[in-house]
């Protein structure tokens, strides 16, 4: 029968242990995480004793005593609680206590750095708990103290070649619902020193893309401009989704990338590191102008038009005229790629209509008909083009030549001789659908 008991005590002092101050109980736990349960585990009464009743929230500033049913409690809040046991013995009401201390569980700070020689350097920057413990496969393996901890994990790696375990938080010992930091490591078998594959840039410039040559259980720091970006360890197993990082470029101002492999034990690193292109595109009086902006040095540049080679460029020139092939009316889509000891840096694409034609088919600006063999007619270079004319005139404004085949040319001779001056083409023709004229002047030389 519960009975509500008032005792007029000084609460002094408690003990460390899990025994209550007057030895007559003993708790599973004192402290621990939230929800943290509490069990009566053992009695030392006098068998005399006819009541025995626990209050597990006591609440010492008025001393009482509301007996709690059963000898077990969880409790569910953190905070300082105080157990108390009464008991009757010969018709006097004694009454003994224990302190109890209930924790969040908070998540451990640690770095772990994977070492050559199937070793494992574990930084504990965390005082939180009173203790720490590793685990591996479910077993105990060590304590670890603050600040840098090593471990050679050769004899625990499983059938898969991986190390499954975690460092856990514990209050006097006991460490049940406390924060796990979960690791799962594999050895390092070897390191390459290219560690960037490419680097893309939407075409929005809000956001670039890394793609790079991911290790299992490596260390990676990524740097923009010099600037910590994260700072992670790779997962012991990989796919293709984990050799991908995407960047916010909301300021459009990002401009190299470092990627950094950083080793523990003996604080090795390798470093690679490349830059973005920036592609801009517009129609001036002749052509279209690409200017491409760009941090460091590659070596070759190379220039697509709608995903065709259009250009290679082996100087720091960052200035393009685009002004053969062009059609008035068409989208053209340019990229620019840059290329540094086997990586690439892709700009982003920048899609422009035509207002104009610009030499829409190649067309020479000179012939010379020697019988050589060599450029001895003047017709424009090989295009798939539909209802193709072409018409020469002299500086007279006669006709001389006209033929509708882009693979008959003119041979310089008109009336039976060969004049060396200038002359006019007019050629029309259909390419891509669009009906398109060109008018032209070349020279004849002898």
């Amino acid at each position: 029968m519960s009975r509500l008991f008032l005792f007029f005590l000084l609460i002094i002092n408690y003990s460390h242990s899990q025994t209550s101050d007057l030895g007559r109980f003993t708790v599973n736990v004192k402290s621990g995480c939230i929800p943290l349960e509490i069990e009566i585990i053992s009695e030392n009464v006098d068998s005399s004793v006819s009541v025995v009743q626990y209050d597990f929230n006591f609440n010492t500033t008025n001393n009482l005593f509301n007996p709690s049913s059963g000898k077990s409690y969880t409790y569910s809040s953190k905070g300082k609680y105080v157990i108390a046991q009464a008991i009757n013995q010969d018709g006097v009401e004694k009454i003994d206590f224990i302190e109890i201390e209930a924790f969040e569980p908070r998540e451990l700070d640690i770095s772990l750095f994977n070492c050559f020689d199937k070793s494992l350097e574990i930084i504990l920057n965390d005082n939180y708990y009173d203790g720490y413990s590793l685990f591996i496969n479910g077993n105990k393996v060590q304590t670890i103290e603050p600040g840098s901890n090593q471990i050679d994990y050769t004899n625990y790696l499983n059938q898969n070649n991986i190390i499954e375990g975690y460092v856990i938080g514990e209050f006097n010992g006991n460490n049940v619902n406390c924060s796990k930091y979960i690791l799962n490591i594999s050895p390092i078998i070897s390191s390459q020193d290219d560690i960037i594959d490419s680097i893309r840039l939407g075409n929005e410039m809000k956001n670039f893309k890394l793609f790079y040559n991911l290790e299992k259980s490596t260390n990676y720091e990524i740097l923009v401009d010099e600037k910590r970006y994260s700072l992670f360890l790779s997962p012991a197993i990989t796919s293709s989704e984990d050799t991908v990082i995407e960047f916010s470029n909301q300021n459009y101002n990002a401009r190299c990338l470092k990627v950094i492999k950083l080793f523990g034990c003996d604080d090795s690193e390798i470093i690679d590191e490349l830059c973005l292109i920036y592609l801009d595109v517009e129609e001036i009086s002749n052509g279209i102008k690409l200017e491409f902006n760009y941090t460091n040095n590659f070596d070759s540049l190379k220039i697509l038009r709608n995903n065709m080679l259009l250009e290679r460029i082996n100087n720091r020139d960052n200035i393009f005229i685009d002004n053969n092939g062009i059609l008035k009316n068409n989208e053209y889509c340019y990229t620019v790629y840059g290329y540094a000891n086997n990586k690439r840096s892709i700009s982003n694409t920048f899609c422009i209509t035509s207002t104009e034609n610009y030499n829409p088919i190649p067309v020479p600006n000179a012939f010379t008909p020697n019988g050589d063999g060599l450029n001895d007619e003047f017709k424009p270079l090989f295009s798939i083009v539909n209802e193709y004319k072409m018409l020469i005139f002299n500086k007279y404004g006669e006709k001389i030549f006209e033929s509708d085949d882009i693979n008959k040319g003119w041979n310089g001779i008109y009336k039976g001789k060969i004049v060396q001056e200038s002359y006019v083409y007019k050629i029309s023709f259909i390419k891509d659908g669009n009906e398109v004229n060109m008018t032209g002047k070349f020279i004849l030389i002898k």
